[in-house]
């Protein structure tokens, strides 16, 4: 359960960059920003804060994002973690234990924020999105884990995800770095066969 949590967070932050379609005038406004390229790499530095503004954990990485659904998230420090596409599936490997987490990508969309890879009206339909300052806010109109989900930008580049999750902790993700041409290589990762495998596909 806990690898399963930290799966979700990670993939809720990255899964913004994915390509979607939706109709309100902030969500027209990231649809137009984000339509403009079918792929993006970056680094990335985590941080986790309480609401009293107490650092809890802090972490560094690489991203590639290629559309419609193509995700590796690399986290290299202070602990080693991949979290990565193939296919129908999710993989989420920790070094650590060596134990890698197979998810179905259909299972993942009860996340809140991978709403955020999907055109259906029904889902948006359950968020109010708005724009204040620059900022573009992703409010659930019903009470759910997350509170809420903050994307600022720096021009068309989007520079920070900031993810309040109703303990009041807040998770933030700092890109820098970033381009928009990827390399098919930077989807691959090759799992140790030692590896330890939790498959948490329904099918199985």
């Amino acid at each position: 359960m806990m690898i399963k949590t930290r799966l979700l967070k990670l993939i809720s932050a990255s899964a913004v960059f994915l390509c979607f379609s939706v109709y309100a005038d902030a969500v027209s406004e990231l649809q137009q920003m984000f339509a403009k390229h079918s792929s993006m790499s970056a680094s990335f530095t985590q941080e986790v804060t309480k609401s009293n503004g107490e650092v809890v954990s802090s972490a560094e990485g690489t991203l590639a994002i290629q559309k419609p659904d193509s995700l590796m998230m690399h986290t290299v420090s202070p602990d080693e973690q991949v979290l990565f596409t193939k296919g129908k599936d999710v993989y989420f490997y920790d070094p650590f234990i060596n134990q890698v987490t197979i998810f179905d990508k259909k299972d993942l969309y009860t996340s809140p924020f991978l709403l955020l890879t999907s055109n259906r009206s029904d889902i948006w339909n359950q968020y109010t999105v708005t724009k204040e300052s620059g900022k573009y806010r992703l409010v659930p109109k019903k009470k759910a884990d997350i509170k809420e989900l903050s994307l600022k930008f720096n021009g068309e580049d989007i520079s920070s995800i900031s993810i309040r999750l109703m303990d009041g902790n807040i998770n933030t993700y700092n890109l820098t770095g970033i381009r928009y041409t990827v390399e098919n290589d930077a989807f691959s990762y090759t799992i140790p066969e030692d590896a330890q495998i939790d498959d948490e596909r329904k099918s199985n």
